[in-house]
């Protein structure tokens, strides 16, 4: 099975009930945005498949940051399409191996909660016990528009990560917010749009959500949690509301 699941016109998202990738097609092409687990590559060829592409159709594949959960299966989308990896220029050498990638804020002190050791479980079913580098990665700065298929455009929201950026599909008017913020909490699987309970820094996490407001877009969409139908603006206070 593929889980493909039309978010909006051009638009799918693949992943799981933990975590989302998404397909972003313009003109017979697609950017792959985040990559989920690398056993989560297995949804690609099927989900291609019933959009009548095959994996000939990836012309790119842009990260929002340099977490497990997002650069996935990227490595092996990189080599068995040749298609070329971006990754926020901040966040770059997390996504290659050159440097480490921290544990954000609080999670290692919430691995005891009985959701978190079942997001863990399917990590390591799904190959994410060890992240995979990328062994050729473009870095992308905040405000560059990609040339790629969607014409992203990357807006640096740190926090999360200090290199963590958003990516507006305009013509699509999808707003990527990846794990600026969240729809599903991991502590209590709770739904509805909030902060990421863990980040590096919080502080800035939090202030990071002004740069999303203003943005034109009438779907957000999230590493983790269903897809949210309204605008940026109204996802924002919709966080805000639940502190």
């Amino acid at each position: 099975m593929s889980s493909l699941e039309r978010v909006a016109e051009g638009v799918y998202r693949l992943g799981t009930d933990w975590v989302g990738w998404y397909l972003c097609r313009s003109d017979g092409q697609v950017t792959v945005v985040d990559c989920g687990f690398p056993g989560y590559f297995d949804q690609l060829p099927p989900a291609l498949s019933e959009l009548g592409l095959s994996l000939d159709a990836v012309a790119a594949v842009v990260l929002t940051h340099y977490h497990g959960d997002h650069v996935g299966c990227a490595e092996r989308i990189r080599t068995e399409t040749g298609a070329p990896v971006f990754a926020p220029a901040g966040d770059a050498n997390g996504v290659t191996g050159a440097a480490k990638v921290p544990t954000p804020g609080g999670m290692l002190g919430s691995l005891w909660r009985p959701r978190m050791m079942r997001f863990i479980a399917h990590a390591t079913a799904k190959g994410g016990a060890k992240q995979i580098p990328v062994a050729e990665v473009h870095g992308y700065d905040d405000g560059e528009q990609l040339e790629v298929p969607g014409a992203l455009r990357a807006v640096h929201t740190p926090g999360h990560t200090g290199g963590h950026c958003s990516l507006l599909a305009p013509d699509q008017r999808v707003l990527f917010a990846a794990d600026a913020l969240t729809a599903a909490t991991f502590l209590t699987g709770e739904s509805g749009v909030r902060v990421h309970p863990f980040n590096e820094d919080a502080e800035r996490a939090r202030a990071s959500l002004q740069k999303l407001e203003a943005l034109p877009a009438d779907v957000v969409v999230f590493g983790h949690g269903a897809p949210f139908a309204g605008s940026p603006a109204q996802a924002v206070a919709q966080a805000r509301s639940r502190g």
